[in-house]
């Protein structure tokens, strides 16, 4: 499943809201991303009945989950930003608004408060089925503090906190799945304002560094899903982290390591197996952005990380943004990492990420094909042959089915995937 998160999605303006909606259909997404912010959506106070799906001001969110459901868009609602009222006692000057501590007690309750009024039976307002739990629990910049000297704090206070969001989300919708983790892709040494993820997860799930269990105090953590942002910047989604606990695209892998570690030790509740999502993805785009990738290249690296990703174990990817924001000089490092250019325009990775295709090599022989089909019907993966195409092979599929096919190709080529007459980018396969 891949899709998108913006702010575009929860616009005050309702043509706005509903075009870049139909724009997200229109690339084959298949889940929103919209961010709730706690403090944003609460009063200056706490509320007199805290798990009521009324206690709080959500005429935005029911907006943005009204016009994505309209469309048959999936929503997830990711947390952050706890009020005033919420955060621990005495928060240092230092600490970013809304991090220092919040309260798992009223996280839970809000959690309850969401889950109850997206639950499909509240009036007016369709169900949400995907709740997730903070974003990048392993950055100061979202919760605080991250170490007390050089020991890990913030794995301890997440666990509290998403065990406590659990409990209040299934309270008020059983059925709905809770995502945590979010974390982000790359951190310091110990003492640092943000914490390598696998360093957070190790923590997080009570193992120690070989990935063996170890005592922790409290409840193992609760969730549904684990979610992680492997985003690469301005860098291939071939290039590996030089530390073993960061986790850009080329090393999901490491994220499966460790939730499997902890489903093996029993250190995650429920048991079973947990689906992985990457739930932030992107890359900067040259243009807007001085410090960008070409958008060719950037297209490029976008269906290829889908497939790295997916090949890892990811089962959902989610680019940041939809849209670029209006170019500012003075801000080249703004996150110029949508599909479309602010102007409306289609950039190439609009393609890649409504038909993914890529190929790699196999053997001397053979090539793999993989993609994602954009609709349903009979899938033709071609070659380019004379200034022609020419068919090498064919596959039913349906609508959002990943496929892979392995085909007899000696040497370079240059390939695509088409159904219909929707085609894909051209994939310039090496020898």
């Amino acid at each position: 499943m891949t899709g998108f998160t913006d702010d575009l999605f929860t616009s005050q303006d309702a043509s706005e809201r509903a075009t870049w909606d139909d724009r997200a259909a229109s690339a084959n997404a298949g889940i929103i991303r919209i961010s709730v912010n706690w403090a944003s959506v609460s009063g200056s106070n706490p509320p007199l009945t805290p798990t009521s799906p009324t206690a709080y001001n959500l005429s935005r969110i029911d907006a943005g989950v009204k016009s994505a459901a309209a469309r048959g868009l999936s929503v997830m609602l990711t947390v952050y930003n706890a009020p005033r009222w919420a955060i621990g006692p005495r928060p240092p000057q230092n600490a970013p608004s809304g991090t220092w501590k919040p309260d798992p007690k009223r996280l839970k309750q809000f959690g309850q408060a969401l889950a109850t009024r997206y639950s499909g039976h509240f009036p007016g307002v369709p169900r949400v089925k995907y709740f997730e739990a903070w974003t990048e629990p392993n950055l100061k910049e979202f919760l605080s503090p991250q170490w007390n000297h050089k020991k890990a704090e913030s794995p301890d206070h997440y666990r509290s906190m998403l065990n406590a969001f659990y409990k209040g989300v299934h309270a008020g919708q059983p059925s709905a799945k809770v995502i945590g983790g979010a974390t982000a892709p790359y951190g310091n040494p110990p003492g640092g304002v943000r914490m390598r993820p696998l360093t957070f997860f190790k923590d997080l799930f009570c193992l120690k560094g070989n990935y063996k269990p170890k005592k922790c105090g409290g409840s193992v953590p609760h969730l549904d899903i684990l979610s992680h942002h492997p985003i690469n910047f301005n860098t291939s989604p071939h290039h590996k982290a030089f530390n073993k606990n960061d986790a850009p695209i080329a090393n999901f892998s490491r994220i499966k390591k460790v939730m499997k570690a902890a489903e093996k030790a029993h250190n995650v509740k429920p048991g079973g197996n947990h689906p992985l999502w990457a739930t932030e993805i992107f890359w900067y785009s040259k243009p807007p952005s001085p410090i960008g990738v070409p958008a060719k290249k950037e297209a490029r690296w976008f269906e290829d990380g889908l497939y790295l990703l997916w090949k890892q174990g990811a089962s959902a990817a989610i680019n940041f943004q939809i849209r670029d924001p209006k170019f500012d000089p003075q801000h080249p490092r703004a996150f110029y990492t949508g599909v479309f250019f602010h102007s409306g325009k289609k950039k190439p990775a609009f393609k890649a990420f409504h038909f993914p295709f890529v190929t790699h090599r196999k053997s001397k022989h053979k090539v793999s094909a993989w993609g994602k089909a954009p609709a349903s019907g009979k899938l033709k993966i071609q070659a380019k042959k004379h200034g022609g195409w020419q068919t090498k092979k064919k596959l039913n599929v349906h609508s959002g089915q990943v496929f892979k096919k392995s085909l007899k190709l000696r040497g370079k080529a240059s390939l695509r995937a088409r159904i219909g007459n929707t085609k894909s980018l051209t994939w310039h396969q090496g020898s």
